[in-house]
């Protein structure tokens, strides 16, 4: 079942999230809807936070070009190394239609349990160093729109000047 992914300025975004203490049925049933949801959407990844849950979990599609996704979940994620950086085009499913150029680091070692309560260490350069680093950010309440460089700003700045109307209009409905 696909979850609703909370749209900019929803206040659980820039909450960090607490650390999974048990992978039960709760948490399997959790990355199988957060999955069918990022998959959905047409996402890359998905942090818990962004479907309105406190768990430092986030699923991530790592073949992203290919006809059949491949997806992981990572439950209570550590990067344990980052080296290089490059900028490049970022989006984020809590900000519909906004694109930055974004810089994160080339490549990332992370380690996360899975499902099962087994430790891993991944190692992902490109657009996978990208995204685990942008999930990263959500489970600690950091927003991509944080990373924008100035030349960016005047746009960024038009985009959520009407997120704000569009919230203003749906309240007073």
């Amino acid at each position: 079942m696909a979850l609703s992914v909370l749209k900019y300025p929803a206040s659980g975004l820039r909450k960090k999230a607490a650390p999974v203490e048990k992978i039960g049925e709760e948490i399997f049933n959790l990355v199988e809807a957060m999955i069918e949801t990022m998959l959905t959407e047409d996402g890359l990844g998905l942090a818990a936070n962004q479907v309105g849950k406190d768990s430092r979990i986030f699923v991530l599609n790592t073949t992203p070009r290919e006809e059949q996704p491949q997806s992981m979940a990572f439950i209570n994620p550590v990067v344990l190394h980052q080296e290089g950086e490059v900028k490049g085009e970022e989006g984020c499913l809590s900000f519909p239609e906004l694109y930055l150029d974004i810089a994160r680091p080339e490549k990332v070692r992370i380690y996360a349990k899975d499902l099962y309560n087994e430790g891993f260490i991944l190692d992902v350069a490109g657009i996978l160093a990208r995204a685990v680093m942008h999930e990263m950010d959500h489970l600690n309440g950091i927003l991509f729109i944080d990373h924008a460089a100035d030349t960016d700003r005047e746009n960024l700045q038009k985009y959520l000047a009407g997120l704000a109307k569009e919230v203003e209009v749906r309240e007073e409905r």
